[in-house]
């Protein structure tokens, strides 16, 4: 079922307009033109308006002036030329003095200029507006293009996690409004291998089950496969969002969910100081980025490298002490590696590998699918068995809550 993404939250001002030029598709002041007088109920819409009927209030006023003192120069003619004919000059001559006259030439040109100048929002409106939150330091602008500062990020950031908080109100922590799918949704983060003394109640039936079958193909149970859960947890969080940025993911504020959620989390972690948070952007190439900068990324077209994603943020974890938990978060199917194309089938091998590489690092994937087709739900499920993680589908608006809570609820678990 289809469900509109709000973008109309009650948020102060500036962190209103801050948001619409985040999620604008092209920041050139063109385009931002364009958007504004598309929409003029919009927040850019409104400040840029209200900086045209300032302008229009001046020009009318300007106007008034130049014809007042166009009127005064040509009755000062009138009774120039009366007297130029009563001193008999003739006619031709009068007629060159008053047409030669820069005084009055130049307000005729004033004054033809404001008549036809536009009276709707004009890109210096616009540009008006924008100073204001350039002046804040929120952007900058550089070669008719805005970008958003850490400054305006921060903003951004605040906002967003205040707008999350608020959906959770109410909310009892770990209980989500989400189709959820998969194994393991309720294990914690961290098993280890059975030890002399521990409590069989900690056994994780699941993965000592998947253990067997992997070592003899029947379930055959031995010592060694048994695993069991950490009744201790690690105080510190060390998290990576992992962000599909192809094409698709502009379709259905994907995108804007996952800028939102970035921010978010962002600014809970970073009131954590013991927890970290990595981000990676992911299309054809991938590229680590800080949280903040996921509000000046563009989106590409072209291929889906999910392994090579997948593998970055491995790279970054492994070595990290404490909880160590991915958020892959897509709408598509892997179909590239390292850059080159090598079809569905190929590349899902590869995140296959990559999966079970989390496994036995004991770090946690948490699959984020923000779409639903048949066979995007059999590889989701397929990662999660692999890897013994876990995989989520959900709608773009409940993305924020859903990665939150996750958070709020392993921190708690952490305590």
């Amino acid at each position: 079922m289809e469900t509109e993404y709000c973008t109309r939250c009650e948020i102060k001002p500036e962190g209103e307009f801050l948001r619409e030029i985040a999620y604008s598709g092209d920041r050139s002041l063109q385009d931002i033109l364009r958007r504004a007088q598309q929409n003029e109920d919009s927040c850019i819409g409104r400040k840029s308006s209200k900086y045209a009927e300032q302008r229009l209030r001046q020009d009318t006023q300007r106007l008034q002036e130049y014809e007042r003192e166009l009127k005064g120069l040509e009755e000062n003619a009138s009774y120039e030329a009366m007297d130029d004919i009563l001193q008999g000059k003739g006619i031709d001559e009068i007629r060159e003095s008053m047409l030669g006259d820069e005084a009055r030439k130049g307000l005729e040109e004033k004054i033809g200029a404001l008549r036809w100048k536009p009276q709707d929002t004009s890109q210096e409106d616009v540009r008006q507006a924008l100073e204001e939150y350039k002046r804040q330091g929120y952007i900058d602008i550089q070669d008719g293009k805005v970008n958003i500062t850490s400054t305006g990020a921060r903003r951004l950031a605040s906002n967003a996690l205040e707008r999350i908080l608020q959906g959770l109100s109410g909310k009892e922590l770990g209980s989500h409004s989400v189709e959820e799918t998969g194994f393991g949704s309720e294990l914690a983060a961290y098993t280890r291998d059975y030890e002399a003394g521990d409590d069989y109640s900690l056994v994780n039936i699941e993965r000592t089950a998947i253990n067997a079958l992997e070592r003899s193909g029947r379930l055959d149970l031995e010592l060694g496969d048994l695993v069991v859960h950490e009744d201790v947890h690690q105080s510190r969080l060390y998290a990576g969002l992992l962000i599909d940025k192809s094409g698709s993911m502009r379709s259905g504020y994907k995108l804007e969910a996952a800028m939102e959620t970035a921010l978010a989390l962002s600014e809970l972690i970073r009131r954590e100081p013991k927890d970290s948070l990595k981000v990676f952007v992911f299309s054809v190439r991938v590229k680590e980025i800080p949280p903040w900068g996921i509000v000046n990324e563009m989106l590409s077209g072209g291929f889906t490298d999910i392994r090579s994603a997948m593998r970055d943020f491995l790279k970054a974890a492994r070595n990290e002490m404490g909880d160590r938990q991915a958020y892959l978060i897509t709408d598509t199917e892997p179909n590239a590696e390292d850059g080159k194309y090598v079809g569905f089938e190929r590349a899902v091998v590869g995140v296959m590998d990559e999966a079970l590489l989390y496994r036995q690092h004991n770090i946690g994937l948490n699959i984020i699918m923000l779409d639903e087709t048949p066979h995007l739900k059999q590889l989701a499920s397929a990662m999660a068995r692999k890897n013994l993680g876990r995989v989520f589908f959900t709608a773009p608006h409940r993305l924020g809550q859903l990665v939150v809570d996750d958070y709020l609820r392993a921190k708690k678990g952490r305590l």
